[in-house]
């Protein structure tokens, strides 16, 4: 099931980088119980936290509003249980201000049941992040 889960996340994260949310959603359960970047504030558009699967698209939305990605590259893909974890590295250049950052190995972790995503978490530098949005 591990091998399958991490197949999952490389789907996932392909369609991501065609901007294709409707195949992103397949792989989403209805049972969400958690979707979005680890923040206790909301620093930027995308620092919003879903519990319902209908909800996923505005996380999506909210990057592609505000950000144009020039590199993302998920790699170091490890599986434990019905957890995956992957570590993505990427350039970002924000819309309103044309501002660019870098993120190397940020973590994301996802969380399955029955073959699909009931938890995304993902972190990033929210303070370099914050002042490159905001800045």
């Amino acid at each position: 099931m591990s091998d399958q889960n991490i197949h999952i996340v490389q789907q996932i994260y392909t369609a991501f980088g065609r901007g294709d949310v409707a195949a992103i959603m397949e792989y989403i359960s209805e049972e969400l119980r958690h979707f979005g970047v680890v923040s206790e504030q909301k620093l930027v558009p995308w620092h919003v936290q879903i519990t319902q699967k209908k909800d996923v698209p505005l996380f999506f939305q909210a990057i592609a509003d505000s950000s144009d990605f020039t590199r993302f590259e998920p790699r170091d893909f490890a599986a434990a249980g019905d957890q995956v974890y992957c570590t993505v590295s990427y350039d970002v250049t924000f819309k309103k201000n044309g501002k660019k950052t870098t993120h190397d190995n940020v973590m994301h972790r996802f969380t399955f049941r029955n073959g699909k995503v009931v938890e995304w978490r993902g972190t990033e530098d929210h303070g370099e992040t914050s002042a490159a949005y905001n800045g």
